[in-house]
């Protein structure tokens, strides 16, 4: 379902087709990741160009160059430039290119032609599956275009999410029905017009602070001042291009406080319209461990912890140590099935879940140490021969509540399958 293209050649060196690759993009602004056999050439958020190459055998064999780009829904500007990325390796190292682009674009280099055959239909495709999906009333949301090896935001029934962010379905249907594709085009595609204009830079602002942004302060991690500040320089960058174009003005306020920047966009911007608050992680969002699903605050980071017997847990803590701290080790069980049984020793408030797929048991009790007191929540879940031991580290016994509050929404799925409320269409 997704636009792409792809394109094949040769060359007698491959370092000459990386040197090539590495000019092309230095002069461009792309970036370029590469290893042994595969190279990324990246344009943009979701659009990139990929490239591998395998070597003919015999004495005169030269290097066989594959290579393709999906554009959707990063959008048809994207398309354009990938195009002509391909295009002009093609007249200095290439030999003997060949592609195959679905919207023809190679070979016409119409754009508005381009849009309107392929990308608006592609739109509207979508729109349709909503539309269908609302009516059936078998999805309580949906998930377009989303990557579901990463978290899962919060669900609202009545609702899509994209790395654009959240749409009401009825309300997007109506307005496309009212204004056309082209409205929805300028809001669901990053780079929808032939170039990087104001809407370009506002809509890579968009997909950072509804997909990545932790909505932390800039001095919380490298991670969350790299966020921020990326989103505020692209939001800075479109009203500079156009002061006309609508902002998300409380997100990027909100930005400004938390990276201690100074607004450089006037309150009397024009406002960008959503029916929802801008960042996903703003909210709770659902994690996938295996076959287990675990809610979380979205703002919460993660890292990888060693331990001293040379092993590690998976942990999320909010940055501070403030909040309660969350370690999930999981193991899987040869020939039998995992059991809640055993562990729960000298624990209290013992409670019991029998959630989708699996069950789970987890109580809490007090530790002292020679430096301070502190409280621990310890639950096992299992399914089928899964198991999960969960350990959440808190200081203060009011937090204990929201904690058991999060345990209660924990979930398991048959054979690591996305949940049945969501779909990915790529």
């Amino acid at each position: 379902m997704s636009i792409r293209f792809a394109f094949g050649a040769k060359v007698r060196k491959k370092e000459a087709l990386i040197q090539a690759v590495r000019s092309l993009a230095e002069s461009g602004g792309q970036t370029v990741q590469e290893d042994n056999d595969h190279i990324w050439i990246s344009f943009c958020p979701m659009g990139g160009i990929s490239m591998t190459w395998e070597h003919e055998n015999g004495l005169l064999g030269q290097w066989v160059i594959s290579g393709e780009c999906y554009s959707t829904p990063c959008g048809p500007g994207f398309h354009k430039a990938a195009v002509e990325f391909v295009d002009a390796l093609g007249k200095s190292v290439l030999k003997g290119l060949t592609v195959s682009d679905e919207t023809d674009y190679y070979s016409h280099r119409d754009f508005q032609r381009m849009k309107e055959e392929h990308f608006h239909p592609w739109l509207k495709m979508l729109v349709n599956l909503c539309r269908e999906r609302l009516a059936s009333e078998e999805y309580s949301s949906l998930c377009l275009c989303w990557d579901i090896n990463q978290y899962q935001p919060e669900d609202i029934p009545g609702t899509v999410v994209t790395p654009m962010g959240r749409f009401g379905i009825a309300s997007m249907v109506k307005t496309v029905e009212c204004l056309g594709t082209g409205w929805l085009a300028d809001r669901f595609f990053i780079w929808n017009q032939p170039e990087k204009d104001a809407a370009y830079y506002r809509n890579c602002a968009l997909n950072l602070m509804w997909e990545k942004c932790f909505f932390g302060p800039s001095d919380r991690s490298a991670q969350d001042a790299d966020l921020n500040r990326a989103a505020l320089d692209d939001l800075e960058q479109a009203y500079r291009l156009d002061s006309r174009i609508p902002l998300p003005m409380e997100a990027y306020l909100l930005l400004c406080g938390l990276d201690k920047r100074t607004p450089v966009i006037p309150d009397t911007a024009q406002v960008l319209e959503s029916l929802y608050p801008v960042g996903f992680r703003r909210g709770e969002v659902t994690y996938g461990y295996g076959v287990l699903r675990l809610t979380l605050p979205g703002n919460y980071l993660y890292e990888w912890e060693e331990q001293e017997n040379g092993r590690g847990c998976d942990l999320w803590w909010d940055g501070t140590g403030k909040d309660p701290i969350w370690r999930v080790n999981g193991f899987r069980l040869q020939g039998k099935d995992a059991s809640l049984e055993g562990g729960f020793d000298g624990l209290r408030e013992l409670k019991d879940l029998d959630m989708p797929n699996g069950r789970a048991r987890w109580g809490w009790r007090k530790v002292e140490d020679e430096e301070e007191a502190y409280y621990q929540v310890f639950c096992k879940a299992v399914s089928g021969p899964s198991l999960f031991l969960v350990t959440i580290t808190y200081f203060e016994e009011g937090q204990r509540a929201g904690i058991y509050g999060l345990l209660g929404k924990l979930k398991a799925v048959k054979d690591q399958e996305p949940e049945t409320h969501t779909e990915a269409y790529n």
